[in-house]
């Protein structure tokens, strides 16, 4: 269970990371409020504690940039 919590956290950061060029607008985007995750910040979702919450986040980006894969 915790090597895959790891494995999302990672997946999340590097997706973030291809997504956002400046470091600031992906630390931002966990912070703000995302009708996707039922008006909660994507932080919000991630730490509600369940592996799934995880993996939506996970998802959800990795369709946000799907485009650039």
């Amino acid at each position: 269970d915790t090597l895959r919590r790891i494995g999302y956290v990672a997946g999340i950061y590097k997706a973030l990371q291809i997504l956002y060029s400046n470091p600031s607008q992906a630390d931002g985007w966990v912070h703000q409020p995302n009708l996707h995750f039922g008006d909660q910040s994507p932080l919000e979702r991630m730490a509600a504690g369940d592996v799934t919450d995880l993996a939506a986040v996970r998802a959800y980006l990795d369709a946000a940039r799907a485009p650039w894969s």
